[in-house]
């Protein structure tokens, strides 16, 4: 099976993206229109989630392209940091 290129790899991913943020937007109309019916609360909740499944679908594109585009230039890839590691951890009592 011959290896594949950066190109059809980019494609895949980007593919990828996509699906995930149809998928966002589809959960969050069906968890609002559920709580909706659940509750009795008319269309707003439908609407609140909607735009939650939006914002987090949009989220996604955002950072998986970030992560497509690499470093900025002039910038090198250095160790990332998860989002809860603030720097050097210290003694509780200092």
């Amino acid at each position: 099976m011959p290896r594949s290129s950066g190109a059809t790899h980019a494609l895949g991913a980007v593919g990828s993206v996509g699906f995930a943020f149809v998928l966002a937007v589809v959960m969050g109309w069906w968890a609002g229109a559920t709580l909706d019916r659940w509750l009795g609360t008319g269309p707003w909740l439908t609407f609140l989630m909607f735009f939650l499944g939006l914002a987090a679908g949009a989220l996604n594109v955002f950072r998986a392209f970030g992560r497509l585009a690499g470093p900025a230039p002039g910038q090198e890839a250095g160790p990332t940091r998860s989002a809860g590691d603030s720097g050097p951890r210290r003694d509780a009592r200092s």
